[in-house]
């Protein structure tokens, strides 16, 4: 196969692919929200004046941050029930669903360090550092999307695996490294832009931050220190 017959095939099958693109963002999405909501709850919990709360947050924290994403996408898919009835009502729970719950445990982590870490600075008088956690969402976001194509081994059909299925309907072992670098080529089309744009971000919020006049915030007043975890 020549090149032009290559770019043809890959062509041909780029909106396949791309659909499959598709459902790596959306597990993804799915991932960040779940997992910000319950890291905002423990970042919260993690600076309480009261000292039960904030030990469990700080646990439930380590336990999210430590576990390994790929083991606990095998866990949900065999633990969660592919569907189940509530109030008379038959639920279906479908793969991408467990992936986005497997991923959000890593991000609970994440938002959980990260926001506590922001909140405990703007209390202590930086306001700039509230601002700089939006890109550092945004840059865990772009690590979810890339590692979002595990979800193809519980039976997402994301483009790695919409990948194994181009290669296979083609018949052709030896397009093998050309449909997978193709696939690469999406995340990298995708991630690097933002990438880009995340780190100008967080230099124009520095360079405005040094600008800005001291400013004395209220005292602690008994919060936990923001890298505590």
């Amino acid at each position: 196969m020549d090149i032009r017959d290559l770019f043809d095939l890959l062509w041909t099958w780029t909106p396949y692919l791309a659909g499959g693109f598709a459902w790596n963002v959306a597990v993804s999405i799915a991932a960040m929200a779940m997992g910000t909501l319950l890291g905002a709850g423990l970042a919260y919990g993690r600076l309480s004046a009261q000292r039960g709360l904030a030990q469990s947050a700080r646990g439930l924290t380590t336990v999210s941050r430590n576990l390994p994403t790929f083991v606990c996408l095998f866990y949900l898919a065999f633990l969660v029930p592919n569907e189940f009835t509530l109030l008379g009502v038959t639920l279906r729970v479908l793969p991408w669903v467990k992936a986005s719950l497997a991923l959000s445990i890593a991000v609970t982590g994440y938002i959980s360090d990260t926001l506590g870490a922001a909140l405990a600075d703007h209390r202590r008088g930086r306001p700039e550092a509230m601002l700089l956690f939006l890109p550092s969402w945004m840059t865990y976001f772009l690590i979810i999307v890339m590692a979002s194509s595990t979800a193809s081994v519980i039976g997402v059909s994301e483009i790695v695996s919409r990948a194994n299925t181009v290669i296979g309907a083609t018949g052709r072992n030896d397009l093998m490294v050309w449909v997978y670098l193709y696939a690469m080529l999406w995340f990298l089309g995708f991630c690097w832009p933002l990438t880009r744009l995340m780190r100008a971000i967080q230099r124009r919020i520095r360079e405005r931050s040094l600008m800005r006049p001291p400013h004395r915030g209220r005292p602690a007043g008994g919060l936990l220190g923001a890298r505590q975890s």
